[in-house]
């Protein structure tokens, strides 16, 4: 049984390739989240005074 190197080296490829795109992606959440705390903490969120 012979071991086909391409088929295990297009694998690694593809793998390679989705955790660049999954960490690229994870930065850019990490970066919006962080964008979104700091204005949230700027501008706080106003509530309406419950009259009972």
């Amino acid at each position: 049984m012979d071991i086909d190197y391409f088929i295990i080296a297009g694998v690694v490829v593809v793998l390679f390739v989705l955790l660049f795109l999954f960490l690229r992606r994870n930065k850019k959440d990490e970066k919006e989240f962080e964008e979104d705390v700091i204005q949230e903490e700027l501008n706080p969120e106003k509530h309406k005074e419950d009259k009972f």
